[in-house]
């Protein structure tokens, strides 16, 4: 302001010209300080990166769900004289995994599974149980094929490997000298069914035996369960600081409900070209978000589907040959519930051999979707509950049956592999349908053939899209996008970390 045009200006207009001066300056401080930042998805990456942001002075958050609740693929639900995990469910390991790290500092919060107490049982479709020793002989050597340094330089796929390798070690080493031929042929496709609940593919000839990406496992115990009423999702509320006594980093309460808009399917993210510089998000109801960053959590199988018109202008090649080329399977749950607790005599855990001749016959059975099937677990603190666990293209067309022949079809295995064993009647069944929800087409990710070829990973998923000053507008989270924990909710949580420290670091 000159000194002519301050002399011909009152007192009270140049007061206020200064305080409109002011007031436009914190505008423009809190803006750079608080930025708008919208996250897609309310599952465990979600809410992660939203409390990490919250927790550090970045409360401009909008979270955007499409759904009606919290959690994503974790989905504890009220079943019986408890919960179940739909999704979600064991905390697999300890040192490295950030699940236990925030869940083990509240005594008795999680415990060591029933699952883990003893070993799987091994029963062939005689009702006979393979004999303990000889059952742990094949397992041990079954992960020493797959825990080989030798994948690392073979040019073809798991399955190819493992099956050259088995048959190679049973015909030369004489501690197998004992297994006779069909009961080898039988725990080859056993393993191979473990193997595909493990990772949820398909087939493990659909995998390369050497992986870009390779899943580290924390130490420790792999099946840890929950031992509080809410289950898995507990983890939220220890993240976002909302668990009664959260200690640590956490302590600051994140208001999710508040944060969140329920009910918002991302339509189109305008990530470059709008007047403002700034994302411009769109909802299939039509709602409108202005935002100066976007994290998308959503899942792999979602991006899968929806890539193509789910960001304008279209994602850079990097990102849209990752969603290519990453695998995303399905495996889902059925949960029998009994007027009577399981039989004492049924294990734990029960994986199940299948003789051709009876193979043949369930395929031409009514039951013949039951052959996705692959291991009966029980459930802890629910003595009356048995989970059904399966795989493969099988068990998502399984989701397509009713409740009356999904049972009648786990009750007729039941009475195949535990034939001398009364179980009570049953009183509900619930169960899990991953693939044909739009909001996750499937369960968790893997790496295929199809993510060597395309020499693409974890880390390409998470690059970000940057703007013209090379800063990230939208970030990439989920456990897709982890390269060492992907399947997991501790490798979700990381990666919603990641992303929000990602902001902070520019902003800091």
């Amino acid at each position: 302001m000159t000194d002519n045009l301050a002399k011909k200006m009152s007192p009270a207009l140049i007061v206020l010209s200064f305080c409109m001066l002011i007031i436009a300056k914190v505008v423009a401080i809190d803006e750079v300080e608080n930025p708008r930042i919208i996250i897609v998805g309310a599952g465990a990456a979600g809410v992660a990166a939203a409390s990490r942001l919250y927790q550090n002075g970045k409360t401009n958050i909008t979270i955007l769900e499409a759904s009606q609740r919290l959690g994503g693929r974790i989905r504890t639900t009220p079943f019986g004289s408890g919960i179940v995990e739909l999704g979600a469910q064991w905390c697999h390991g300890e040192q490295g995994n950030v699940v236990y790290q925030l869940a083990s500092v509240y005594p008795g919060l999680l415990k060591s599974s029933i699952i883990a107490d003893d070993d799987a049982v091994l029963i062939r479709s005689s009702g006979a149980r393979v004999p303990e020793e000889v059952a742990e002989r094949l397992q041990a050597m079954a992960e020493e094929i797959i825990e080989s340094e030798e994948r690392d330089t073979f040019d073809g796929s798991l399955g190819e490997f493992f099956t050259q390798q088995y048959w190679q070690r049973l015909q030369t080493d004489s501690a197998f000298s004992d297994i006779g031929l069909e009961l080898a042929g039988q725990f080859l496709d056993y393993y191979h069914n473990f193997e595909r609940g493990y990772t949820a593919y398909d087939s493990w000839f659909e995998v390369a035996a050497s992986e870009s990406d390779g899943y580290v496992e924390p130490a420790g115990n792999q099946d840890i369960a929950w031992n509080g009423k809410n289950g898995y999702s507990t983890i939220l509320d220890i993240v976002s600081g909302n668990y009664p006594g959260t200690v640590g980093t956490t302590a600051l309460p994140v208001p999710l409900d508040k944060l969140t808009a329920y009910s918002k399917f991302v339509s189109n993210i305008q990530w470059n070209g709008t007047p403002d510089e700034t994302v411009l998000i769109t909802t299939e109801d039509g709602s409108r978000y202005g935002a100066d960053h976007v994290i998308v959590t959503v899942s792999l199988g979602v991006l899968k589907e929806n890539y193509r018109t789910m960001f304008t202008p279209v994602l850079p090649t990097v990102n849209q040959q990752a969603i290519t080329g990453l695998y995303f399977g399905t495996v889902n749950k059925i949960f029998i519930l009994f007027d009577a607790p399981i039989p004492e005599d049924f294990p734990n855990t029960v994986h199940l051999l299948w003789f051709k001749s009876d193979l043949q016959v369930l395929r031409l059975s009514q039951h013949a979707w039951t052959e996705a099937i692959s291991t009966f677990f029980r459930i802890d603190n629910q003595p009356n509950v048995l989970m059904a666990w399966m795989n493969g293209a099988e068990g998502r067309k399984a989701e397509l049956l009713s409740d009356d022949v999904t049972r009648d079809g786990v009750l007729h295995l039941l009475a195949i592999f535990a034939k001398n064993l009364r179980f009570g009647n049953v009183e509900r069944i619930l169960r899990s349908k991953w693939s044909s929800d739009r909001l996750f087409r499937g369960s968790y990710s893997s790496r295929s053939i199809a993510t060597e070829h395309l020499n693409t990973g974890a880390q390409n998923l998470a690059t970000p899209l940057v703007n013209a000053k090379n800063e990230p507008v939208v970030l990439f989270a989920g456990e897709a996008t982890n390269r060492v924990h992907y399947t997991t909710v501790h490798g979700a949580i990381d990666s919603g970390f990641r992303e929000a420290d990602r902001l902070l670091q520019l902003y800091k």
